[in-house]
């Protein structure tokens, strides 16, 4: 009888390889889900409307003009993680926005710029995307926000109490797909200077929440 034999790869028969590539092929996780994230975070705003700012309790103002910000504490966004990146953005809504985005590892990079993109695509097109530093310190409403140290963008927020005067304000189920839930804030300074967009901000509406968390598809 003529003897049988297999052609061998790097000294591995072949059919080895393909018997431990389908195991391989079964115990593979799915392909993440377009657009979908789960996040952890802060979000703090301020902006020029009178307290509270409409674009986010009702709809985009077009009138409105305002520096953002987020930091996440944790996520991941079509299955890449999100840890540690910090988005801050100036946006005249329904007419421009311009993000700065800032990442802990390069390979985060991409994913963290198609986020901030998915996120603000309903505050106006995105007219531009930079690496820079965001700075973001402060809790419990009293924040202060840098980009570039605040060459770029500033922003200095402390909160608006309820009836209680010992807790701020809240607005939930509002038009945001980061953070339904927001609180009032107030914008004490913020200012933004980036080529032929400028604006200042003092005594106008801030919002913000310290620990959101959130998911879905976006």
């Amino acid at each position: 009888m003529k003897s049988r034999s297999f052609k061998v790869v790097r000294g591995v028969p072949l059919v080895v390889i393909i018997s431990l590539g389908l195991m391989a092929g079964i115990h593979s996780l799915p392909a993440a889900e377009p657009g979908a994230f789960d996040v952890k975070g802060m979000y703090v705003e301020g902006c020029s409307c009178s307290r509270p700012c409409t674009c986010e309790l009702t709809g985009v103002e077009p009138m409105c003009q305002g520096v953002n910000a987020f930091a996440l504490t944790s996520g991941r966004y079509q299955g890449v993680d999100l840890s540690g990146v910090k988005v801050a953005f100036a946006t005249a809504p329904a007419k421009w926005v311009r993000l700065y985005v800032d990442v802990k590892d390069p390979k985060q990079r991409d994913a963290a710029v198609a986020f901030a993109k998915a996120y603000t695509s309903s505050f106006g097109k995105v007219e531009k995307v930079q690496d820079a530093k965001v700075q973001i310190d402060g809790k419990g409403g009293k924040y202060e926000l840098k980009v570039d140290d605040g060459k770029i963008m500033s922003l200095v927020t402390e909160p608006v109490l309820g009836g209680d005067n010992k807790t701020p304000l809240v607005y939930s189920n509002i038009h945001d797909a980061l953070h339904p839930t927001v609180k009032q804030g107030k914008t004490v300074t913020g200012a933004y200077h980036d080529g032929t967009h400028k604006f200042e901000l003092k005594d106008s509406n801030a919002f913000f929440n310290e620990d959101f968390s959130n998911k879905g598809k976006m």
